[in-house]
């Protein structure tokens, strides 16, 4: 969603609210601590005397607002500007400065760098995340990042590079980590941890190691050179020629 898009979704405050307490609570607002479905709201005002939503239980009687325990949480920051900071930052290939953010949505440097944060703090990956599905495709591949030499020889910019390998679900979520090398004892913990075992099939190309650690029912294995001159089905191009490159390109 770009900003034009965003002013038009949430012209005023209130929609910006209304719109988190939807996404929060699809099926209607419940008490945080007893869970209880019958919620009171409460139209006061906060500390820096603006107009404030609370919800107050009819059961235990826990007063909590629509930001509790949120990335939101405790912040005086209008909603409308956290949505545009999220907005710009998830939009940002090469990411985005404390000092870019200030000028975009109009708020001190020392805000802009909590909410980038705050941000960055809510976007890191669950680390028991594991990717692929009873319908899912997942491909995996590994790229060469950084290591640059001069007059030192192609080995030595090789052995100067870091490997990095790329578990990318097709049209879903994709993991990055660097190994020490592309040996079957490198690969396997990384496959072992992030590969669902209900994943329907495993595209890789023909690298010996993946035959140790994939088992042969799931494993597709293709070539990269075909899969340029036929562009199938069968390919890494999700992790590979798509992801892979627009880092590079963002990097370079």
């Amino acid at each position: 969603m770009n900003l034009f898009s965003l002013a038009k979704a949430f012209p005023t405050e209130e929609a910006a609210i209304e719109y988190w307490i939807q996404a929060r609570w699809p099926g209607g607002v419940r008490c945080l601590a007893c869970d209880h479905d019958k919620i009171y709201r409460i139209e006061t005002k906060g500390k820096t005397g603006k107009p404030c939503l609370l919800f107050e239980c009819a059961d235990c009687g826990l007063h909590f607002s629509p930001t509790t325990g949120t990335l939101f949480h405790d912040s005086h920051l209008p909603m409308q500007k956290w949505f545009a900071a999220i907005a710009i930052m998830v939009e940002a290939k090469k990411g985005i400065s404390a000092n870019q953010l200030k000028r975009h949505i109009g708020v001190t440097y020392k805000t802009a760098w909590y909410l980038c944060h705050r941000i960055r703090q809510a976007m890191q990956e669950d680390k028991a995340m594991t990717l692929g599905g009873q319908s899912t495709t997942v491909e995996i591949d590994e790229t060469y990042v950084g290591g640059c030499t001069q007059r030192k020889g192609v080995k030595a910019g090789k052995d100067a590079k870091t490997i990095v390998l790329g578990i990318a679900e097709r049209d879903g979520r994709i993991h990055l980590q660097t190994i020490a090398n592309r040996k079957v004892s490198n690969i396997r913990p990384v496959i072992d941890t992030r590969l669902s075992i209900e994943a329907k099939k495993v595209v890789t190309d023909s690298h010996v190691s993946y035959d140790y650690v994939i088992p042969a029912e799931k494993h597709v294995v293709t070539c990269h050179k075909d899969e340029i001159k036929a562009k199938g089905y069968v390919s890494t191009q999700t992790v590979g020629e798509c992801f892979f490159t627009l880092q590079a390109r963002n990097c370079g």
